[in-house]
């Protein structure tokens, strides 16, 4: 089985983490974004969502379809990909 190259839709930085420290019981996490940094998100949320919209919702292929946030830790960034359920 082949390794499958991710496909980003985009990416933005983060300003910074609430709380600094995650832990195994940490309940939320808060991820701050400045106001260009959050555009360049909602164009890779919107540009994802446009792809799987074209999937037939009524097909398995288009019931499975998601978005997937990554969430960079060490360079503080968060990317934008197409997932399946």
């Amino acid at each position: 089985m082949g390794s499958e190259k991710s496909f980003s839709f985009g990416s933005c930085e983060f300003s910074r983490l609430s709380p600094k420290q995650i832990l195994s019981d940490t309940k939320k996490l808060n991820i701050i974004i400045g106001f260009e940094e959050a555009l360049k998100l909602n164009l890779a949320i919107d540009e994802c969502l446009r792809k799987i919209n074209k999937y037939k919702r009524s097909t398995k292929e288009g019931k499975r379809a998601a978005v997937n946030f990554v969430i960079h830790f060490d360079i503080g960034r968060v990317s934008v990909s197409e997932e399946k359920i």
